[in-house]
Formats: C-alpha cells, structure tokens, sequence
C-alpha cells in the first residue's frame, strides 16, 4: 500500500478543507453585510457547515478529456524481448525526502489522534446524556400537556420523561426522539408550562436535536479546523432564537408568560449536563447576553422575523453555487498539486533494462517500428508512474488485445503514458496518481515473447519517444 501517498492526499485535502472554511466565512461575513437578517437565521449556518464539508464529498465537476487517442485505438501492439540492450543501474530515482515526508506522517498522525479524542468524548457525552434519560421517570401525568400536544407527542413517538434533578428541559434524539422535564415544572403556572413544552415539540418539529448532533460530531471529527466550531456556536443561538419566534409566531399574546417561562427555568435550573448534545431551553450552557437576547426578543412587541420563500430561495441558490465552486476548485486544486515540477519522467520500472527502444524495427512486430520503450523485468517487478496523472484505462478490454493489461494516464498538456503487459494492477480508472505511485507490476499478458513493461508517450495524440521525457542514463 502506498502509504506517502495516501498521506500526501489526505493532508493535501485538510489544507484545502480548512483554506475553504476560511473563504467561506469572508464570503459569509460579506453577504451577512448586505443581508444582515441571515446571521439570525439557523438554517444559514447549517447551510455553511454543508458547504464548508464539500471538500471531503467524492464528487468531482473537474474533467479532464476521458477520450482515447486515435492512434491507441487502432494500433497493434508486437513487442519482442531480445534486441537492444541497454543496461541502468538505479538504486532510487524517486526522491527521497525523509524528513519532510516524517513530518508528514508525524502531522497526520497527530490529528488523527486528536479525532480520536474528540470522537471519544462526542461518545461520552451520548452515553452520559442516555444514561441520565433512563434514570428519569416515565411521564404519566396528563395533566401536564393541553390536548395539541398529546396529539403531537403521540403522532411523533416522542417519549417523555420526568428527571428529580433540576435541569433545563430538553428533547434529545436522532431517530427516536426524547424529551426531558424537571420534577420542578409541576411547580409553574399551566401556562407557562405548556409554553415550556411547546418550545420543546417545535424543536423536534424542526429537526434541531437531529442538527446538533451533526453540528456536534463534525466540531469533534473536525477539531482542527477552528471555523467548523464556531459555525456549530452560531447555530446552537440561532436556533434557540428561531424556535422561541416559532412559538411566539403561534402564540402571539402569550409573549408575557413564555418570557416568565423562561426565567422562572433559568431560575430553577442547576443543570450541568452537557447542552451541546442536546436542545435545552435555557440551560447553564448559555451566556447571560444570550438569554437577555431571548428574554427581550420575547417582551418586543414587534413580530419575530419570518424567513419566506424568498430566503429559502437565497439560500438555496447561494449553497448550489458555493458548492459547485468547492468540487470544482479542489479537483482543479488537486490536478494543479500533481503536476510534475519538470519535463523528466521517472523511470517505471527500476534496474530495468531496455530490450527494444523507440523505432526498432523487427521480424516479430512485422517490420514496423516499435512505437514505445521496453522495460525487460521479472514478472511482479514494481511499475510506477512517471508522472502525475488522471487514470483513464486500467484493464485488459479497452484497447487492443495485445496491449494485456494496461493502464493509460492522461496528464496535462495533452500527453498520455502507457503502461502494458502489467500482470496487476493497483490503480482504477478514474483514479488521481502522483509520480513514483506504484501502478501495478510487470507480466507477460497480451502479445510478447517474455514478461517487461512496454512504456509509450503520446503528445497531442501521436507518438512521440519516451527518452524526451525520461533520463535513461540515471
């Protein structure tokens, strides 16, 4: 397994991820400028955090010209394994940069063990949540909702529990939602607590509880990019917000008693149950600023801001076009970043030895000239790419039988190397591949007297010979 490069890749990705959370957040920044009612919306910053995570999505809107040349098409391959003998002595053409390639591997390493923190607590905090659940009591009191909301707890399979403890209220759940009450709102007024309770149901008529533990497992898995917390902040006070303007909107004179609703639970609350798992109504996670936010917003007289069809449409144009321009960015990114920094190829097979060169003319290939270079090997002899590349072939059917099995790349500027007679392969179509990737190893499949690597350079569609490209005296 080519272990540098999956490092290299999936650093490459990290550095573009977090690059892209920065662009977005100027972008970000710059619309709410302009529009600033979307800094109060929760919808925007989930919105974000899909954007924000388009770079690891494996679709790409990049493509380079998947078209075989011609010439490949029509071509008969015949090779032979006794002529020209060129010998080359390599002990290493790739590179070798064992410092900066440990640093590499010390860095990936580093983070994946801080994923697997962060992961460990984001577990932790499920299990403490669950376990604080099943020490609750089944609710059974029917008093404690109005007819609506019995109808809406039944309707959604939420169960509801009564904890001894005082916490804030919450509903908490991915598939199987539950909500939580404190012992002590037996203690408020009917009507503050059927408030209390229909802030919790239009959680879950939102989906907030499925979104915060998504916004909570991306902040975990995504520890290192300081952008993806700070959109999962944003959202958790939006959120309680929205869902305060939802229940006022449905409830428009009761704005009194549910800001009274909510102080009195601030007032009676002592939770130190982790909030960010779940959507508490004022727990002890929350600033004073932001519940002095709420507690105004619910005493204006104003009505609380409805997002119309308008928005939804702002918001669907804007994420459908920054997520185009990611995939599209990072495919061409990532194409730029595999791009040879010269002309010169690495060699594909080492301490190999040519046995027919480029224009050899012989019995065996029927007096015609021999259209690449061949590699004389033992059968399972590593073959590698000598340049960075999209993989466009890697079988045995789409070209002419005589090539076996073969692997073409496209690269930029037109150009196309060919690797055939492969006994294996380790690549796909498709595939990104960078210089001294290991492609397969050399066999003896289609047309030949013996197992090698025959080794074509096409440029612009016509082929060209591979020591232009490659330094054959290394």
């Amino acid at each position: 397994m080519d272990y540098q490069h999956i490092t290299n890749t999936l650093l490459l990705q990290i550095l573009f991820f977090i690059l892209w959370s920065f662009l977005l957040y100027g972008l970000a920044s710059l619309a709410i400028r302009f529009l600033p009612v979307l800094a109060k919306w929760s919808a925007f910053w989930q919105a974000l955090l899909l954007i924000a995570l388009a770079p690891f999505f494996p679709v790409s809107f990049f493509q380079v010209n998947n078209l075989i040349p011609a010439e490949l098409k029509s071509a008969v391959l015949n090779s032979q394994n006794n002529l020209i003998v060129h010998s080359n002595s390599l002990v290493s053409q790739v590179e070798n940069q064992p410092l900066s390639q440990l640093f590499c591997y010390a860095l990936l390493a580093t983070l994946l063990v801080g994923c697997f923190y962060t992961l460990l607590n984001f577990c932790f905090s499920i299990f403490r949540v669950n376990k604080f659940i099943l020490q609750a009591e089944p609710a059974k009191e029917i008093e404690l909702f109005n007819q609506q909301q019995q109808v809406a707890i039944k309707a959604k399979g939420v169960e509801v529990f009564i904890a001894q403890q005082a916490i804030s209220p919450f509903v908490y759940g991915f598939f199987k939602m539950k909500m939580l009450l404190p012992k002590h709102v037996m203690t408020m007024e009917q009507h503050q607590r059927h408030l209390l309770i229909e802030h919790e149901l239009m959680h879950i008529e939102r989906h907030d509880p499925r979104a915060v533990i998504i916004f909570r497992l991306c902040s975990a898995l995504f520890w290192f990019n300081p952008l993806i917390s700070f959109f999962e902040k944003r959202f958790l006070q939006t959120m309680e917000l929205n869902c305060d303007a939802a229940v006022l909107s449905a409830h428009p004179k009761s704005k009194k008693h549910y800001a009274q609703s909510l102080i009195a639970s601030i007032k009676l609350s002592t939770n130190t149950l982790n909030s960010e798992i779940s959507t508490s109504f004022s727990g002890t996670g929350l600033k004073k600023r932001e519940l002095e936010s709420r507690i105004r917003i619910a005493m204006s007289p104003q009505k609380p801001k409805a997002y119309g069809a308008g928005y939804w449409l702002i918001l669907l144009l804007m994420t459908s076009f920054l997520m185009l321009f990611a995939l599209t960015a990072k495919s061409g990114v990532y194409q730029q970043s595999l791009s040879p920094s010269n002309t010169a190829g690495i060699l594909p097979v080492l301490n190999a030895r040519i046995s027919s060169a480029f224009n050899d003319i012989n019995d065996f290939r029927g007096r015609k000239p021999h259209k690449g270079i061949d590699f004389a090997a033992a059968r399972g002899s590593d073959v590698i790419a000598s340049f960075s590349g999209r993989v466009t072939i890697a079988d045995s059917s789409s070209l002419h039988k005589n090539y076996g099995k073969v692997v073409l790349i496209e690269q930029q500027g037109n150009k196309h190397s060919l690797y055939a007679h492969l006994d294996s392969f380790n690549v796909k179509a498709g595939q990104w591949v960078t210089a001294g990737q290991k492609l397969g190893t050399v066999g003896a499949t289609g047309r030949v007297t013996g197992p090698h690597l025959h080794f074509e350079i096409l440029q612009d569609g016509k082929h060209v010979d591979p020591e232009i490209y490659l330094d054959l005296e290394q």
